[in-house]
């Protein structure tokens, strides 16, 4: 054993936070090490497996003997994908991830699997019970194999393989270059008016002292619904839908004609149809059905948003010719209306949101619902950044450790832009090599994020946007914390059909919506004094404010990657962009600087599945009602829901996982019926 990886599944999993941290090197060139000795180590897994006679195999030595091989790819990738993200040696920290990609696929992309799961199913399996669980994995397995061309011929298997290293490095080039874009705005600080003066005292400089502003999320929160000067507005987002332009545009091109490629040597119209083809959706017709209900069910919510924000518009805030309002406009337009209408100002919101208060409740919130106990380590002394946080995770009575949580909570130069959980350890339940005994593999998870950083003497102060964004990234998380399998490929968010792995995460969300809880996770950074009952019941009222924009935005990301995955190549990226935004993003003005497509970062890893994010929330919104009636720290039904939801993972189908929790099949009609019929604000 030559890796820290397999001596975890080998029973030797971690048993301190600080053991779960040597997973995550800080330098590249332990990174580097890590991945080589993985790599040693499935080359070795893959001769043990291949090698054996048929009459030879068994359940563990071939089929739980490839799943553990994957599993080692996979966490060596997740390792190495973090490196990429957060790691500041730009130079380097791509070759970890781009290494364990490519030989990865050329020694686990290999027909003679294939061919010895046949021999396992036409020899050794009948000498052999299956529980439940072995027959779903042998059943998905084979399934898997057949969709990806493993049952193909030789010359074509091998121009398959091929393909996908190809689409794999596009991928990477993709993420690369978004993740290391530095787009900076320059501005005299007496033209950002209206910016927070602790925003502005947190920002760069420039050699002429200009205020230097990244084009990165938390600035986009932060100028656009409160800068009262127009042009700044229109400049930086400008620039920010120009991030990672023109490179992007090229490694996109080549992304999707790589896949167009692939998806029809395996027999399928386009990628779209090959993708969609192992989801819940199953079809992109179904996705396109979906998603056009959806926005038929939203019109009118669109519409009385348009009218709203018409009806208070700023005079800074011109009107196209056609009556269409600016891109750079509308979430300044929309503050304006909230401030007018709800008399709510989301940055006084935010002075009840200090991290801290804000984390510690959200962590008292889980531990209650779902009965575990949580280490919350606010040092790591060792990690890749001083700022980095942990969670022990522990069942309730303390007696197991479930799982570690690293925080990477804040922004740095050309770190990943956006908030993502990363699965590094799967939990799983296995049996000793040696006499055949259980242990159970506790899961280490990171979450990655951008939320805006404490300066000018005060604490970080969590936006409510960001507490929702927080508590939905942590769902995460506790997904791959409390699901437990006998696969490393099934277990954890990761293990789930890739339009179900919101869906949890969109469940817990809600809970930032409920008045008692919110007063459970706020208290005033000055006094402690949690949300005011007037200040939240307004914030409730206005939810649907701007509802209507979002539900249209999320439609409009929908149907842009689909569409994008299902179109001839090379793709008209400029006009299917064009066309999508001004199909649905109604009351908007089509800007001709937008190439948001090249930084579109889910585009590498959910291809044309951008719609699960709909689709998931649509179904949560069935789940959530459900659980609310019961209670939302109600420990039974949050049993049911880790049960049922959380600990099977990838283990049953999704809708069979959901109509079990239900007592019946999962609607999208409940949420339908919810942003259909209340009133917007």
């Amino acid at each position: 054993m030559h890796s820290s990886f397999l001596r975890i599944l080998r029973g030797k999993p971690v048993q301190t936070i600080f053991d779960a941290l040597t997973l995550i090197p800080t330098k590249i060139s332990d990174a580097q090490r890590a991945v080589e000795d993985v790599i040693v180590d499935i080359a070795a897994l893959r001769e043990e497996i291949l090698s054996l006679k048929p009459e030879q195999r068994t359940y563990a030595n071939t089929i739980a003997a490839y799943d553990e091989m994957s599993g080692l790819a996979f966490m060596a990738s997740s390792m190495a994908g973090i490196v990429k993200q957060v790691s500041p040696m730009i130079a380097e920290r791509e070759e970890p991830y781009s290494m364990i990609q490519r030989e990865s696929i050329k020694l686990c992309k290999d027909a003679a699997f294939y061919r010895a799961f046949c021999e396992y199913r036409d020899g050794g399996m009948v000498n052999e019970v299956l529980n439940k669980e072995q027959e779903s994995f042998l059943n998905k397995a084979f399934a898997d194999f057949r969709r990806c061309g493993y049952d193909k011929d030789a010359h074509t298997f091998e121009r398959i393989t091929k393909l996908e290293e190809e689409m794999q490095d596009a991928c990477s080039a993709f993420d690369a270059t978004l993740n290391n874009d530095v787009t900076v705005v320059s501005f005299p600080e007496d033209a950002l008016t209206g910016l927070a003066p602790d925003f502005i005292a947190s920002q760069q400089r420039d050699a002429q002292g200009n205020v230097m502003i990244v084009c990165g999320r938390p600035s986009l929160a932060a100028v656009l619904p409160h800068c009262t000067n127009p042009e700044v507005r229109r400049v930086f987002k400008k620039a920010y839908d120009r991030r990672a332009y023109p490179q992007n545009a090229e490694n996109l091109q080549r992304m999707l004609a790589l896949r167009h490629e692939y998806a029809t040597l395996l027999g399928y119209e386009n990628y779209a149809a090959y993708a969609l083809a192992g989801y819940m959706i199953e079809t992109p017709a179904k996705a396109r059905e979906f998603l056009t209900h959806l926005f038929e069910s939203i019109e009118s919510l669109a519409a009385r948003d348009i009218h709203n924000l018409m009806s208070t518009l700023p005079g800074d805030v011109l009107l196209t010719e056609d009556g269409k309002i600016q891109p750079w406009d509308i979430p300044y337009a929309l503050a304006t209306y909230e401030k007018i209408h709800s008399h709510l100002d989301q940055r006084q919101i935010a002075q009840y949101f200090p991290v801290d208060k804000a984390v510690n409740g959200i962590f008292a919130i889980y531990e209650k619902f779902m009965s575990v106990s949580f280490d919350y380590h606010t040092e790591v002394p060792g990690a890749w950044h001083e700022s980095i946080q942990g969670i022990t995770v522990y069942t309730k009575d303390r007696s197991r450790v479930l799982g570690y949580i690293f925080l990477d909570l804040y922004p740095r130069p050309q770190k990943y832009s956006h908030a993502c959980c990363w699965q590094v350890v799967p939990r799983t339940l296995r049996h000793s090599r040696q006499d055949g005994m259980l242990y159970e593999v506790p899961a280490v998870s990171v979450i990655v994020a951008n939320f805006p950083k404490p300066h000018g003497g005060a604490p970080a102060l969590f936006l409510h946007s960001d507490v929702t964004t927080f508590f939905h990234e942590f769902g995460h998380a506790i997904h791959n914390t409390l699901s437990c399998t006998s696969h490393t490929k099934t277990s954890g968010s990761m293990g789930v059909m890739l339009d179900f792995v919101e869906l949890p995460s969109q469940i817990l969300e809600n809970w930032m919506w409920n008045k008692d809880m919110l007063r459970l996770v706020s208290g005033h950074y000055k006094t402690g004094e949690p949300l005011p009952e007037e200040m939240i019941d307004k914030m409730v009222a206005a939810r649907m404010s701007g509802r209507g924009f979002f539900e249209m935005n999320q439609v409009y990301y929908s149907m842009l990657s689909l569409t994008l995955h299902e179109s001839s190549i090379p793709v008209d990226l400029d006009g299917i962009i064009r066309e999508m935004c001004t199909r649905y993003m109604r009351g908007m003005a089509w800007d001709d600087d937008n190439k948001f497509y090249a930084s579109f970062g889910h585009l590498p890893m959910y291809g044309p599945c951008y719609y699960g994010y709909s689709i998931a929330r649509s179904y949560a919104y069935d789940v959530f009602a459900q659980i609310e009636r019961d209670g939302l720290l109600n420990d039974k039904i949050g049993a049911k829901f880790v049960e049922m939801i959380l600990r099977p993972g990838g283990s049953a189908h999704p809708c069979d996982l959901l109509s079990q929790f239900l007592g019946r099949p999962a609607t999208s009609d409940r949420y339908i019926q919810w942003i259909s019929n209340v009133k917007a604000q």
